[in-house]
């Protein structure tokens, strides 16, 4: 049974939220303060906390801060009053999960709460059984070979692929083989930071280490310690912190903002990017010494396109995964689906074919996967020979067919609009778009 952690000082709040939780199967511990939350988080070791910005002893973040120093896995939901959605939406950026505002909607809650859980179990289940989605071709097995030999080497591995490759996919196997695969993995998008924030977010700082820092941080080098730091995209490293970056990495140290003293560290770096790197290192704008340190064993990773005889072993492996996400019976791809899909070019990868899968199924409502199902976003490119007229109509289809995919999404989450973009992979906004060309 999974335990959750209540804390808030309104006790009609926290009794309605335990007796809501508690007829959903959750097992619940009701606290009011925050000194009450970090001991019942070494006692009671919950796998949530719904947490409340506004207590008597402390304020939300630090509480935040000191609950994910006990246990950085543990899942985290802020509830906020309506006004304080900017103070939430800071929380997530410092680990929280999600939140939600008061007066709160109970199914919503139990939505929100399911949906972590289950994510949760997901991960458990495919934390790395990934050999049934790999398949056999020639470069995907030069692939395996490089990392069979390396696994369990202590050298910097270079993971070099086009975006939607697998880049972090095939990094967490190379952690998951080796002898810290027991300790954090820790996946780091270089090009997510804003630049004034990467000295923090790597290394951490000390409370009062500048404006805002109400709390001490750890930075995800010291959240890794003993296990492996994967940084994507790290020709996006800005040059005023490359020095620092190097140094860490050859002294296997690092100092936290605010801290006089350096602090010891133990982990693998596995770095990643596309070609540009080569231009950066080129043009200057990324260190030639760090290009040679991350550099100490390349692995070229290979287009989806190079992988041909891998395509339907990847498409049916989604096929089962998304199907079993939203419940329904699909048993597989019509022989036209399937020339389709072994024919398009692939240019956004592995990431792609995962995307048009789950359209498709949102679409479906028969046995099979038809090739009407598939949303092949340059299908043009590969239907040279058609006439405008015929474009016209396939522009027609395309349109149509987004329409009808959105209203599944909206559908599937209640009209939830937020959910109904995660749920097709796409920014709020761009979603906001979309109805606004639809008339929705």
């Amino acid at each position: 049974m999974n335990k959750i952690l209540i804390v808030d000082d309104d006790k009609i709040v926290v009794l309605t939220l335990s007796k809501l939780l508690k007829k959903a199967n959750y097992a619940t511990l009701m606290t009011y303060t925050g000194n009450q939350a970090i001991s019942a988080m070494i006692e009671f070791e919950p796998d949530l906390v719904l947490l409340d910005f506004k207590l008597p002893d402390m304020n939300g973040f630090e509480i935040l801060t000191k609950l994910k120093d006990i246990n950085r896995k543990v899942a985290v939901i802020m509830i906020t009053s309506f006004g304080d959605v900017r103070k939430a939406v800071t929380a997530i950026k410092l680990g929280a999960n999600d939140f939600f505002t008061k007066p709160f909607d109970k199914d919503e809650i139990l939505r929100v709460v399911e949906n972590i859980f289950a994510a949760r179990r997901k991960q458990e289940i495919h934390t790395f059984n990934v050999t049934e989605m790999m398949g056999n071709s020639e470069p995907l097995q030069k692939v395996l070979h490089d990392i069979e030999r390396i696994y369990d080497q202590n050298i910097t591995v270079f993971l070099e692929g086009e975006t939607g490759t697998g880049k972090e996919l095939f990094a967490r196997m190379i952690h998951n083989r080796s002898s810290r695969r027991q300790k954090p993995f820790i996946a780091v998008d270089c090009g997510a930071i804003p630049e004034s924030l990467f000295e923090s977010e790597l290394f951490g700082h000390t409370r009062g280490a500048f404006t805002g820092a109400i709390g001490a941080k750890k930075g995800k080098f010291e959240l890794a310690n003993g296990g492996t730091l994967f940084l994507d995209e790290i020709n996006s490293l800005p040059m005023n912190m490359q020095p620092k970056f190097l140094r860490a990495l050859q002294e296997n140290e690092i100092q936290k903002l605010g801290d006089e003293k350096p602090t010891k560290i133990d982990i693998r770096i596995i770095a990643a990017s596309n070609n540009n790197i080569y231009k950066d290192v080129q043009n200057g704008s990324f260190r030639e010494d760090l290009f040679y340190r991350i550099h100490e064993f390349k692995i070229d990773l290979p287009t989806l396109q190079q992988r041909k005889d891998d395509i339907m072993v990847i498409a049916a492996y989604f096929l089962k995964e998304i199907t079993a996400d939203y419940k329904k019976d699909i048993n597989g791809f019509t022989s036209a689906a399937v020339e389709q899909l072994e024919h398009y070019s692939w240019p956004g990868n592995i990431r792609e074919l995962k995307n048009v899968i789950k359209s498709a199924v949102l679409l479906s409502d028969s046995s099979e996967i038809t090739k009407d199902h598939l949303i092949l976003k340059n299908i043009r490119k590969n239907m040279d020979a058609l006439v405008d007229e015929e474009d016209i109509v396939i522009d027609r289809f395309t349109s149509k067919t987004e329409e009808d995919i959105i209203r599944k999404a909206l559908q599937k989450t209640k009209y939830n609009k937020t959910e109904a973009a995660k749920l097709l992979g796409i920014s709020r906004s761009l979603f906001y778009k979309k109805l606004e060309n639809i008339e929705l």
